[in-house]
């Protein structure tokens, strides 16, 4: 028993900080260069950081969700990174989008929602625009792609994360 104990320390030392990352939930700051908001994240949920933010994905890998704070003069290279992305994945936008822009806790959001499919099958990809008003300009772009399935197994918590945004 104390051979497995010490296999599993040594193991989670030489792993270093990206898989102790991956394990930790609660509030994770969007970005750590430029901290604009926090959200929190469900206990099982993986975080891992990206280029501009942080990418988090549910542990059935149902529902993939980035947080990234750009220039807003740089949001169609964003887009054209994530039309790449899906691309390369196999998703295939299938509908028309539609856009809808309101003002939430005295902030501009802007929400698009596509259609798609992908070898999976039906997928939902949402685009959530927020412009937590810095002196910076930056925007913050929150890309959802999920199934079907995990997008209705995964509400209330997706819903709970949106809810938790919190800005500094």
């Amino acid at each position: 028993m104390k051979k497995l104990v010490w296999a599993l320390a040594l193991a989670t030392a030489l792993a270093g900080p990206a898989a102790i990352g991956a394990a930790m939930a609660g509030a994770v700051s969007i970005t750590a260069a430029e901290p604009v908001a926090v959200v929190t994240i469900p206990d099982s949920w993986a975080q891992s950081k990206v280029d501009r933010g942080v990418q988090i994905k549910t542990p059935d890998e149902e529902i993939y969700v980035w947080f990234e704070l750009v220039p807003a003069d740089q949001l169609d290279a964003l887009q054209k990174e994530h039309d790449a992305y899906f691309a390369r994945e196999g998703v295939k936008f299938t509908g028309s989008t539609e856009t809808l822009t309101r003002e939430v806790n005295g902030r501009p959001w802007s929400f698009t929602e596509l259609k798609a499919t992908s070898s999976d099958g039906p997928s939902i990809v949402r685009y959530l625009a927020i412009n937590p008003k810095v002196a910076s300009g930056k925007i913050i772009m929150m890309t959802y792609w999920a199934s079907e399935e995990g997008h209705v197994k995964h509400d209330k918590a997706m819903q709970a994360m949106i809810d938790s945004i919190a800005f500094k």
